[in-house]
């Protein structure tokens, strides 16, 4: 038994050895431009709190596929953003031109997290707003005609909310779904939440009042219509082990 474990093993230890020897995934090097914006990361420590593929600190999100998320003047009135667990960082326009480049640069080498694809997976898989949940999630909307929901959903969407959280899931951060907070919180609770965050882990939305009403609003409604959502989300069609994204975790 013994001998047959030990071949086992040897054997997977050859095969793992041969794809990875074998692979012939080109890569590019970076520009001078990437290079110091990478050494902006290393130097700002801002490994300590965000990960590139899973690598670093866990309070702040994955930072892999942010590039995808946000934009470049998103990009820089976050770091400029008082958030308490994220101090200021006020770089030149070189410096931030820089950083964006060498983020725009890892969006490019994959996917940071894992995914559920019955919910998160997408035409685009790094734009959540064509996941299967959001689509879901928009049809349940544009059919209660609510416009401040609607306003919600789209700043969900359109800010920083979507670098943590999923829709119906809880995120491989550790981020809560929020379908299920407006049960868990009165209405009191979640918009304190909403203009002064929860830290550690969460930092202030700095929202304007007007938006964080549509928030609200948005993600109480999500809470009400989290089975009507759901049972309208397009599941993958291949069966659930064969569309993993194995490579991922």
């Amino acid at each position: 038994m013994k001998m047959l474990t030990l071949t086992i093993l040897v054997f997977c230890f050859a095969f793992q050895t041969y794809l990875v020897y074998s692979d012939t995934t080109s890569t590019v090097p970076l520009t001078e431009q990437e290079i110091a914006g990478r050494h902006i990361w290393q130097s700002k420590n801002c490994q300590a709190c965000h990960q590139i593929h899973g690598f670093g600190g866990f309070l702040g999100p994955d930072l892999t596929n942010s590039a995808s998320r946000i934009t470049k003047l998103q990009l820089e009135a976050q770091l400029l953003k008082d958030q308490g667990q994220m101090p200021v960082f006020e770089l030149d326009q070189s410096q931030s031109d820089a950083l964006w480049a060498f983020l725009q640069a890892i969006d490019k080498t994959g996917v940071g997290q894992a995914r559920n694809p019955n919910l998160i997976k997408s035409a685009d898989f790094k734009n959540a707003r064509t996941s299967p949940a959001n689509l879901a999630m928009g049809q349940v909307i544009a059919d209660s005609a609510d416009a401040q929901i609607a306003q919600g959903f789209e700043l969900f969407q359109s800010k920083t909310c979507q670098a943590c959280h999923v829709l119906f899931a809880k995120s491989s951060v550790g981020a809560p779904d929020l379908s299920l907070s407006a049960a868990k919180l009165n209405p009191e609770e979640l918009m304190d939440v909403l203009e002064h965050g929860r830290l550690p882990m969460m930092p202030p939305t700095m929202l304007s009042e007007e938006d964080r009403e549509s928030v609200h609003a948005f993600i109480i409604f999500m809470g009400s219509a989290r089975q009507e959502a759901l049972s309208k989300v397009v599941k993958e069609p291949s069966p659930f082990w064969t569309s993993l994204p194995w490579w991922e975790y």
